[in-house]
């Protein structure tokens, strides 16, 4: 995703038809969209920012989604869990999925 934000940078033609097909584009590029997913491409200006809540991992109870957000000390059993939503399997062996999160180029200020 990141070579794909960056070309959006350095491509006005390319940003602009990954914003009218998304789905197409990205499938061009040679990544998976799977069928039935929605995606919505949105682009940040000066004036008008966008925060991105991901879906949580699956598995995590509600007081453990709770100690996350709030801040607390998380358990093993939180670690854990949020470790195995964020591997995939690939065959018999374990593969570390990409870092999505984008580091906004701003400060939020409240």
């Amino acid at each position: 995703m990141v070579q794909v934000i960056a070309r959006c940078w350095s491509d006005p033609a390319f940003k602009a038809k990954l914003l009218a097909d998304p789905v197409a584009t990205l499938q061009s590029l040679g990544i998976d969209i799977p069928a039935g997913v929605q995606l919505r491409i949105l682009a940040d200006t000066e004036q008008e920012q966008h925060l991105v809540i991901p879906c949580p991992p699956a598995g995590l109870s509600d007081t453990q989604l709770e100690a996350i957000a709030g801040g607390w000390r998380v358990s093993q059993e939180v670690v854990d869990a949020v470790t195995r939503a964020n591997v995939k399997r690939a065959g018999d062996s374990a593969v570390q999925l990409p870092n999505l999160i984008y580091r906004m180029p701003f400060t939020w200020r409240l």
